[in-house]
């Protein structure tokens, strides 16, 4: 059942297209914004798919990356803060809590990379003065 976390995708590439069709100033950041909210259910769904004999192996792999990379992010966190015991097995309701907090923290670093993106295409188009429109 953990293998349909993958359709959570289906949230940035929709948001990617409506930035584009309504073409937005800031595209990038509100992409960035709805990656970092699902990139970590989405590795661990991922790296649920290793029962498939090749394709699957691949996949796992890669949400294996994005999971040591991604998913302990909150879980040092809610250590840290004392809300997790370290070393105890987690349930169901602590790995909701781990990936709200990673798509807290993964939603403003990503949302930033995406602002700091929109800003250099904003440096990079010309701007057209009211003398060039007059004309």
């Amino acid at each position: 059942m953990s293998e349909l976390l993958i359709l959570l995708a289906i949230i940035p590439i929709a948001c990617y297209q409506l930035t584009k069709t309504f073409s937005t100033r800031h595209r990038w950041m509100l992409c960035g914004v709805t990656t970092g909210l699902v990139i970590a259910p989405i590795s661990f769904g991922l790296l649920q798919f290793t029962y498939v004999p090749i394709i699957g192996k691949v996949m796992g792999f890669i949400g294996l990356i994005f999971n040591l990379t991604h998913g302990s992010v909150g879980y040092f966190c809610l250590v840290g803060s004392g809300i997790l015991d370290p070393g105890v097995l987690i349930s169901a309701s602590q790995l909701v809590m781990i990936n709200v907090v990673n798509g807290v923290l993964f939603s403003f670093a990503y949302g930033m990379i995406g602002y700091s993106i929109d800003r250099k295409i904003e440096e990079t188009i010309p701007t057209r003065s009211y003398s060039a429109i007059k004309h």
